[in-house]
């Protein structure tokens, strides 16, 4: 199964699902986290605005903000875990 890519500023994810409505201003992304990316992702996550590059969408990029944001399980810290997030940016105009 090809994965969609996204990059957060510096950060590059492959991600299961990537749903891009221009309409709206908004892209949805859902993807896995194991244990071991946990901690990392967290913190890139805190900052929560983001310059957002598509490079499947003719490279589109732009600023964004998390506007909702969750998680499969709360359990991440603990080894071997995997957990699905579920995110959703807004364009900043």
């Amino acid at each position: 199964m090809a994965m969609d890519i996204i990059v957060l500023d510096d950060l590059t994810l492959e991600v299961k699902e990537l749903r891009r409505d221009e309409e709206e201003g908004t892209v949805y992304i859902e993807f896995d986290v194991t244990s071991e990316d946990y901690h990392n992702l967290s913190e890139h996550l805190y900052k929560e605005e983001f310059l957002v590059r598509l490079p499947g969408n003719n490279n589109e990029e732009f600023n964004a903000k998390i506007i909702n944001y969750s998680t499969s399980i709360d359990n991440l810290y603990e080894e071997d875990n995997v957990g699905e997030y579920h995110i959703t940016l807004k364009e900043e105009k």
